[in-house]
């Protein structure tokens, strides 16, 4: 499971040891793999939407190709419907899909994989740890912080 946010991503990867196609993915037992999350920076602040949903996918089939190389392939879940038409395999590349996204479509298609959506409601984790990196403290509470390490009283 992937999400990104305006200023971070995440990356959510489980392993199910007894799919069963029947059941929903939120009603599947997920056993937590690997979790990585990170932020914008730079000239990705200003990547558009399917650029920042798109970047966790490509991030995890480049760092985390030992975890997703299957047999059977591995399912790819994201909130954001448009990824869903441009990633799905196959051997065609989407006329409208241009540049960056383009470059990654054909990265995808060397592997094994369906995409799926899940809706936002659905994808909590990835949603939490795509946040998780952006958040900063106060600037109140770290120079409170700053002042207790530094009074030998309040220590």
């Amino acid at each position: 499971m992937t999400d990104a946010s305006d200023a971070g991503w995440s990356i959510i990867v489980t392993a199910v040891e007894d799919w069963d196609p029947a059941t929903s993915i939120t009603e599947q037992q997920h056993q937590l793999v690997h979790c990585m999350s990170g932020t914008f920076k730079g000239a990705t602040q200003h990547w558009s939407v399917s650029e920042k949903e798109a970047f966790p996918i490509i991030k995890a089939v480049t760092d985390l190709d030992y975890l997703l190389i299957r047999s059977k392939g591995f399912r790819l879940y994201s909130d954001h419907r448009n990824l869903i038409f441009i990633f799905a395999p196959g051997d065609e590349i989407k006329k409208h899909v241009r540049g960056k996204l383009q470059r990654w479509s054909l990265k995808l298609n060397e592997l094994r994989y369906t995409i799926e959506h899940i809706s936002g409601e659905d994808n909590v984790w990835a949603d939490m740890a795509s946040r998780w990196a952006c958040i900063e403290l106060p600037r109140e509470t770290t120079t409170v912080k700053r002042w207790q390490t530094q009074d030998t009283h309040v220590q």
